[in-house]
């Protein structure tokens, strides 16, 4: 079984975001991001990051792009690609 992976697109733009912000590229987050195993969780102040688990989630984000059916997110930290489909949920 072949494993989805992030198609070129979105590998070209998170390369050419990578170097323009001097940030790295983190792909921790994308085979749980199919699975719809991680959320974009939404604090009540309107704070968003990606959300594994209560102990595993990133810095804030601070943009979000969509190129074809990926996000690139943008975190104070480094840049994340998961799957469009990946869930909201209030956090708290």
């Amino acid at each position: 079984m072949t494993e989805r992976i992030p198609g070129d697109l979105v590998m070209k733009h998170l390369v050419k975001l990578a170097l323009e912000h001097d940030k790295p590229i983190v792909l921790d987050y994308w085979a749980k991001s199919i699975s719809k195993e991680v959320v974009i969780g939404v604090r009540e102040g309107g704070e968003k990051l990606l959300v594994k688990n209560e102990e595993e989630y990133t810095s804030p984000i601070s943009k979000v792009f969509k190129v074809d059916t990926e996000y690139i997110v943008m975190t104070e930290n480094s840049l994340y690609c998961v799957c469009a489909s990946i869930p909201t949920k209030r956090i708290s």
